[in-house]
Protein backbone atom coordinates (compact mmCIF):
# COMPACT_ATOMS: atom_id res chain seq x y z
CA UNK A 1 0.00 0.00 0.00
CA UNK A 2 1.20 3.44 0.69
CA UNK A 3 1.66 6.23 2.63
CA UNK A 4 -1.76 8.02 1.18
CA UNK A 5 -3.98 4.78 2.28
CA UNK A 6 -2.39 4.82 5.82
CA UNK A 7 -2.74 8.50 5.91
CA UNK A 8 -6.42 7.94 4.84
CA UNK A 9 -7.02 5.38 7.32
CA UNK A 10 -6.18 7.70 9.72
CA UNK A 11 -7.62 10.77 8.76
CA UNK A 12 -11.15 8.62 8.69
CA UNK A 13 -10.48 7.14 12.31
CA UNK A 14 -10.15 10.88 13.44
CA UNK A 15 -13.09 11.73 11.86
CA UNK A 16 -15.18 9.19 13.34
CA UNK A 17 -14.34 10.24 16.79
CA UNK A 18 -15.78 14.00 15.50
CA UNK A 19 -12.07 15.13 16.64
CA UNK A 20 -10.80 17.94 14.43
CA UNK A 21 -6.83 18.41 13.42
CA UNK A 22 -6.65 20.30 16.46
CA UNK A 23 -8.32 17.95 18.45
CA UNK A 24 -5.66 15.59 17.62
CA UNK A 25 -2.91 17.92 18.25
CA UNK A 26 -3.73 18.95 21.42
CA UNK A 27 -4.38 15.29 22.33
CA UNK A 28 -0.80 14.28 20.87
CA UNK A 29 1.68 17.20 20.66
CA UNK A 30 2.22 17.23 16.85
CA UNK A 31 1.65 20.44 15.35
CA UNK A 32 -1.57 20.72 12.77
CA UNK A 33 0.49 20.78 9.77
CA UNK A 34 2.69 17.85 10.87
CA UNK A 35 -0.60 15.81 11.38
CA UNK A 36 -2.23 17.28 7.97
CA UNK A 37 1.56 15.91 5.85
CA UNK A 38 0.76 11.73 7.43
CA UNK A 39 -3.16 12.47 6.89
CA UNK A 40 -2.07 12.87 3.32
CA UNK A 41 1.00 11.19 2.76
CA UNK A 42 2.72 13.92 1.77
CA UNK A 43 6.08 12.90 3.44
CA UNK A 44 7.30 10.10 5.35
CA UNK A 45 6.36 11.10 9.38
CA UNK A 46 8.99 10.89 11.57
CA UNK A 47 8.98 8.19 14.38
CA UNK A 48 8.17 10.43 17.36
CA UNK A 49 5.37 11.49 15.36
CA UNK A 50 3.66 8.13 14.80
CA UNK A 51 4.36 7.42 18.12
CA UNK A 52 2.36 10.22 19.31
CA UNK A 53 -0.22 9.77 17.13
CA UNK A 54 -0.68 6.21 17.83
CA UNK A 55 -0.84 7.12 21.45
CA UNK A 56 -3.21 10.09 20.88
CA UNK A 57 -6.05 7.46 19.23
CA UNK A 58 -5.09 4.57 21.16
CA UNK A 59 -3.77 2.36 18.76
CA UNK A 60 -1.06 -0.72 19.55
CA UNK A 61 2.31 0.71 18.69
CA UNK A 62 3.58 -0.50 15.18
CA UNK A 63 -0.25 0.26 13.65
CA UNK A 64 1.08 2.76 11.34
CA UNK A 65 3.69 0.46 9.73
CA UNK A 66 0.97 -2.62 9.92
CA UNK A 67 -1.42 0.04 7.71
CA UNK A 68 1.35 1.01 5.20
CA UNK A 69 1.91 -2.98 4.25
CA UNK A 70 -1.57 -3.94 4.41
CA UNK A 71 -3.66 -4.72 1.14
CA UNK A 72 -6.77 -2.83 2.70
CA UNK A 73 -5.53 0.02 4.89
CA UNK A 74 -9.18 0.50 6.32
CA UNK A 75 -9.73 -2.76 6.72
CA UNK A 76 -6.35 -3.53 8.96
CA UNK A 77 -7.43 -0.34 11.04
CA UNK A 78 -10.65 -1.50 11.86
CA UNK A 79 -8.98 -4.95 13.22
CA UNK A 80 -6.40 -2.64 15.05
CA UNK A 81 -9.24 -0.76 16.86
CA UNK A 82 -11.17 -4.14 17.43
CA UNK A 83 -7.97 -5.85 18.98
CA UNK A 84 -7.40 -2.67 20.93
CA UNK A 85 -11.16 -2.82 22.12
CA UNK A 86 -10.97 -6.44 22.96
CA UNK A 87 -8.52 -6.28 25.34
CA UNK A 88 -11.37 -4.61 28.01
CA UNK A 89 -13.88 -6.55 29.38
CA UNK A 90 -16.57 -7.37 26.82
CA UNK A 91 -19.85 -6.60 29.30
CA UNK A 92 -17.73 -2.74 29.82
CA UNK A 93 -20.45 -0.36 29.23
CA UNK A 94 -19.64 2.36 26.30
CA UNK A 95 -17.06 4.88 27.75
CA UNK A 96 -16.66 3.20 30.94
CA UNK A 97 -13.43 2.55 32.40
CA UNK A 98 -12.55 -0.72 34.00
CA UNK A 99 -9.86 -1.48 36.89
CA UNK A 100 -8.69 -4.87 37.59
CA UNK A 101 -5.12 -4.51 39.68
CA UNK A 102 -3.93 -1.66 41.08
CA UNK A 103 -1.59 -1.50 38.92
CA UNK A 104 -3.30 -0.79 35.87
CA UNK A 105 -4.26 2.86 37.48
CA UNK A 106 -0.61 4.09 37.23
CA UNK A 107 -1.17 3.08 32.95
CA UNK A 108 -4.79 6.00 33.48
CA UNK A 109 -1.98 8.35 35.99
CA UNK A 110 0.69 7.96 32.49
CA UNK A 111 -1.79 8.64 30.06
CA UNK A 112 -3.15 11.77 32.15
CA UNK A 113 0.38 13.30 32.55
CA UNK A 114 0.63 12.75 28.69
CA UNK A 115 -2.49 14.71 28.11
CA UNK A 116 -1.30 17.20 29.97
CA UNK A 117 2.27 17.72 28.75
CA UNK A 118 0.55 17.25 24.95
CA UNK A 119 -1.92 20.47 26.08
CA UNK A 120 1.62 22.58 27.16
CA UNK A 121 3.24 21.67 23.80
CA UNK A 122 0.46 22.88 21.66
CA UNK A 123 -0.09 26.11 23.97
CA UNK A 124 3.41 27.05 23.66
CA UNK A 125 2.49 26.95 19.94
CA UNK A 126 -0.22 29.37 19.63
CA UNK A 127 -0.62 31.17 16.74
CA UNK A 128 -0.34 35.00 16.96
CA UNK A 129 -2.76 36.88 19.00
CA UNK A 130 -3.07 39.07 16.42
CA UNK A 131 -3.73 36.00 13.89
CA UNK A 132 -7.37 35.77 12.66
CA UNK A 133 -7.29 32.50 13.99
CA UNK A 134 -6.08 32.88 17.47
CA UNK A 135 -9.35 32.81 19.26
CA UNK A 136 -10.98 29.71 17.31
CA UNK A 137 -7.91 27.55 18.29
CA UNK A 138 -7.70 28.46 21.74
CA UNK A 139 -11.19 27.36 21.72
CA UNK A 140 -10.42 24.24 19.87
CA UNK A 141 -7.33 23.94 22.91
CA UNK A 142 -9.86 24.10 25.49
CA UNK A 143 -12.33 21.92 24.01
CA UNK A 144 -9.82 19.05 24.05
CA UNK A 145 -8.56 20.24 27.34
CA UNK A 146 -11.88 19.74 28.73
CA UNK A 147 -11.90 16.21 27.41
CA UNK A 148 -8.91 15.45 29.35
CA UNK A 149 -10.23 16.54 32.31
CA UNK A 150 -13.13 14.72 32.02
CA UNK A 151 -10.94 11.39 31.49
CA UNK A 152 -8.73 12.39 34.67
CA UNK A 153 -12.00 12.45 36.72
CA UNK A 154 -12.91 9.41 35.42
CA UNK A 155 -9.48 8.13 36.74
CA UNK A 156 -9.29 9.25 39.56
CA UNK A 157 -13.05 7.89 40.46
CA UNK A 158 -11.45 4.40 39.40
CA UNK A 159 -8.19 4.67 41.36
CA UNK A 160 -10.16 5.16 44.29
CA UNK A 161 -12.23 2.69 43.73
CA UNK A 162 -9.42 0.16 43.43
CA UNK A 163 -8.00 1.38 46.56
CA UNK A 164 -4.80 2.85 44.67
CA UNK A 165 -2.21 5.33 45.29
CA UNK A 166 -2.27 7.07 42.20
CA UNK A 167 -5.57 8.77 42.89
CA UNK A 168 -3.75 11.94 44.56
CA UNK A 169 -1.55 12.49 41.57
CA UNK A 170 -4.59 11.92 39.54
CA UNK A 171 -5.82 14.42 41.16
CA UNK A 172 -3.16 16.79 41.04
CA UNK A 173 -3.36 15.98 37.21
CA UNK A 174 -6.99 17.23 36.66
CA UNK A 175 -6.18 20.26 38.88
CA UNK A 176 -3.30 21.14 36.31
CA UNK A 177 -5.97 20.75 33.55
CA UNK A 178 -7.85 23.21 34.89
CA UNK A 179 -5.55 26.10 36.02
CA UNK A 180 -4.70 25.09 32.01
CA UNK A 181 -8.02 25.82 30.83
CA UNK A 182 -8.55 28.94 33.14
CA UNK A 183 -5.14 30.28 31.83
CA UNK A 184 -6.26 29.87 28.15
CA UNK A 185 -9.45 31.35 28.52
CA UNK A 186 -7.65 34.12 30.13
CA UNK A 187 -5.36 34.98 27.11
CA UNK A 188 -8.74 36.39 25.47
CA UNK A 189 -10.27 38.23 28.30
CA UNK A 190 -12.28 40.30 26.15
CA UNK A 191 -14.47 37.05 24.47
CA UNK A 192 -17.84 36.56 26.03
CA UNK A 193 -16.72 33.33 26.50
CA UNK A 194 -13.87 33.69 29.21
CA UNK A 195 -16.41 36.81 30.48
CA UNK A 196 -19.49 34.45 31.18
CA UNK A 197 -16.85 32.19 32.81
CA UNK A 198 -15.63 34.52 35.12
CA UNK A 199 -19.01 35.71 36.20
CA UNK A 200 -20.53 32.17 36.82
CA UNK A 201 -16.88 31.44 39.27
CA UNK A 202 -17.25 34.80 40.86
CA UNK A 203 -20.90 34.78 41.39
CA UNK A 204 -22.45 33.84 44.72
CA UNK A 205 -25.50 32.03 42.57
CA UNK A 206 -25.27 27.94 42.03
CA UNK A 207 -24.54 27.19 38.82
CA UNK A 208 -28.43 26.20 38.15
CA UNK A 209 -29.59 28.99 39.08
CA UNK A 210 -27.64 30.93 36.61
CA UNK A 211 -28.81 28.30 34.12
CA UNK A 212 -32.05 29.01 34.59
CA UNK A 213 -31.63 32.57 34.79
CA UNK A 214 -30.31 32.27 30.90
CA UNK A 215 -33.05 29.64 30.29
CA UNK A 216 -30.08 26.88 29.07
CA UNK A 217 -29.50 23.07 30.30
CA UNK A 218 -26.99 21.47 31.71
CA UNK A 219 -24.94 20.41 28.77
CA UNK A 220 -25.86 23.83 27.30
CA UNK A 221 -24.24 25.12 30.15
CA UNK A 222 -21.14 23.65 29.81
CA UNK A 223 -21.01 23.73 26.40
CA UNK A 224 -21.12 27.67 27.34
CA UNK A 225 -18.78 27.70 29.76
CA UNK A 226 -15.85 25.21 28.30
CA UNK A 227 -16.30 25.25 24.76
CA UNK A 228 -17.85 28.33 23.96
CA UNK A 229 -21.05 27.30 22.39
CA UNK A 230 -24.17 29.52 22.61
CA UNK A 231 -27.63 28.42 21.36
CA UNK A 232 -28.68 32.05 19.57
CA UNK A 233 -31.58 31.97 21.69
CA UNK A 234 -29.67 32.66 24.63
CA UNK A 235 -27.20 34.92 23.33
CA UNK A 236 -28.75 38.05 24.82
CA UNK A 237 -29.12 36.61 28.33
CA UNK A 238 -25.65 35.14 28.23
CA UNK A 239 -24.03 38.52 27.79
CA UNK A 240 -26.20 40.64 29.78
CA UNK A 241 -25.28 37.98 32.48
CA UNK A 242 -21.58 38.26 31.79
CA UNK A 243 -21.55 41.77 31.66
CA UNK A 244 -24.10 42.15 34.55
CA UNK A 245 -22.37 40.05 37.01
CA UNK A 246 -19.15 41.60 36.41
CA UNK A 247 -20.37 44.89 36.92
CA UNK A 248 -21.96 44.01 40.08
CA UNK A 249 -18.92 42.56 41.52
CA UNK A 250 -16.64 45.57 40.44
CA UNK A 251 -19.26 48.04 42.43
CA UNK A 252 -19.57 45.80 45.36
CA UNK A 253 -15.03 45.81 45.53
CA UNK A 254 -15.71 49.74 44.97
CA UNK A 255 -18.02 50.06 47.79
CA UNK A 256 -16.05 47.78 50.50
Amino acid sequence: MSREAAGAAIRALREARDWSLADLAAATGVSIMGLSYLERGARKPHKGTVQKVENGLGLPPGSYSRLLVADDADAELAQLTSAAGSQTSAARPAGAIVVDRHSDTEVLEGYAEAQLDALRSVIARLPSEASDEYETYILSVITQCVKAEMLAASSWRVAVNAGANHAARLMVHLQALEATRIDLLQRMPGSLTARFDRACAQSSLPEPVIAALIGVGPEEMWDIRNRGVIPPGALARVRAFADGSMAATAGGDEGG
